[in-house]
């Protein structure tokens, strides 16, 4: 994690009395998931397939290939990002690296240069560019089918590519979902509430930090 991101999160929590509203929540999310991205899925096999949705420096897929033996695809639109993850998992066929964001449809996004709070929402400072390509054709080109668990950190990407996974009806393939919602204004509060009433007819959430992470879990039948 960079300095400057370090530095930014100190200044809101001098500066924005909501942000300092949210300790609590991120202290009993700690002692209930750790300091981290979560990672505790007692129903992941060797074998399973995981998408790493925002994947920074891979360090998430390197926990989830250790701890559980699954194969991973990380999606990284950032390029300084994208090849440092292919360096790291080059020769590796348990871990791929895909080059590109997924959305609603093909594009290109503008990215905050912020390390891992870089951001298409966040348009001050330096930005870099990056692919956007249909989630539709992502699935049918990699042959997704059952997906086990999807781990989602897209700094308010989350607000087209979900959407748009459950307009495809994508989002049924998906076993687990844990995500971290971003809010950047208001008007993500009810982005998230449609979101979420979207992913409440074919998952359950098991439990949620607002704001922080939540997870969703697929209903039987």
């Amino acid at each position: 994690m960079s300095v400057r991101s370090e530095l930014h999160k100190v200044w809101k929590r001098i500066s924005d009395p909501e942000f300092r509203a949210m300790i609590p929540q991120m202290a009993s999310f700690r002692a209930a998931h750790g300091r981290g991205t979560p990672e505790r899925y007692s129903d992941l096999k060797p074998g399973d397939v995981v998408l790493d949705v925002g994947g920074y420096h891979g360090d998430w897929a390197q926990r989830m290939t250790d701890l559980y033996g699954v194969t991973v695809h990380v999606f990284e639109p950032h390029p300084r990002f994208i090849t440092h993850m292919q360096n790291r998992f080059a020769g590796r066929d348990d871990v791929q690296v895909h080059g590109y964001a997924m959305g609603a449809e093909a594009g290109k996004l503008d990215l905050s240069d912020d390390e891992n709070a870089s951001s298409a929402l966040v348009t001050s400072g330096p930005t870099v560019s990056g692919d956007i390509r249909p989630v539709e054709d992502v699935f049918k080109e990699l042959g997704l089918r059952r997906i086990a668990v999807v781990k989602m950190n897209i700094e308010g990407g989350e607000y087209d590519l979900l959407p748009a996974m459950i307009e495809t009806g994508h989002i049924e393939q998906i076993d687990r979902l844990t995500v971290q919602f971003h809010r950047y204004s208001e008007a993500q509060i009810g982005q998230r509430d449609e979101i979420r009433n979207g992913l409440s007819k074919t998952h359950e959430c098991v439990w949620e930090y607002p704001f922080i992470w939540e997870e969703w879990v697929r209903k039987a039948g």
